[in-house]
């Protein structure tokens, strides 16, 4: 009969292993490279460059409580003694984390100068607001570059912008994006165009 330690390790496991493939699939498992986010609209998406993945962030909790479910649920069905289960499974866990966060940290160092996004090649790029914007008031965009994918960059005008509203990036103020809204460009664009016909 199996002991019902048995279950109890394997939920653990199987529980860690569903919410890791759920971040995967919608694209939270960032592990950091965004700053350590889960891909959520917070300022820790902002450190643009920055790709060290911390000992405790969420993915690599979960790699070891996967691990811990798991070999604690092998030893529990060969019938492993019930004290030092744990306590071996805990070992093995540790280890196959910080194998994991070695992996991913010399991944990400290494390809660090790929990922960073210089915001001068993003002018004339087109981005979503993902935190409104205020004249004065920093606000975020939202973005897909090639070196990120996903990206959110703080983002200032002079016109008040509201969640997901579509804007244009035109140019660079500090550590910031300036932007327009994508009809005020349009507009622009097209009052360009007409005053370049009259003068040909």
């Amino acid at each position: 009969m199996i002991d019902w330690l048995f279950y109890v390790y394997a939920a653990v496991g199987l529980a860690s292993l569903i919410i890791l493939i759920l971040m995967m699939v919608f694209g939270g498992l960032d592990l950091g490279f965004d700053g350590a986010d889960m891909d959520v609209d917070s300022g820790l998406d902002l450190n643009i460059g920055d790709s060290d993945i911390g000992v405790f962030s969420l993915p690599i909790i979960l790699s070891f409580t996967t691990a811990f479910g798991a070999l604690g649920a092998i030893l529990t069905y060969f019938e492993m003694n019930r004290v030092a289960t744990p306590f071996i499974s805990a070992l093995g866990a540790l280890a196959l984390a910080m194998i994991l966060f070695l992996i991913v940290n010399y991944f990400f160092k290494y390809f660090q100068s790929d990922s960073t996004v210089r915001f001068n090649d993003l002018i004339g790029r087109k981005a979503s607001v993902s935190v409104p914007i205020k004249p004065g008031q920093e606000g975020q965009i939202v973005l897909f570059t090639e070196q990120r994918g996903r990206t959110l960059i703080p983002a200032v005008s002079n016109k008040t912008m509201p969640n997901n509203a579509r804007v244009m990036i035109t140019g660079v103020s500090g550590d910031t994006v300036m932007v327009i809204t994508l009809s005020e460009w349009k507009k622009k664009k097209k009052g360009k165009e007409l005053k370049g016909s009259r003068s040909k």
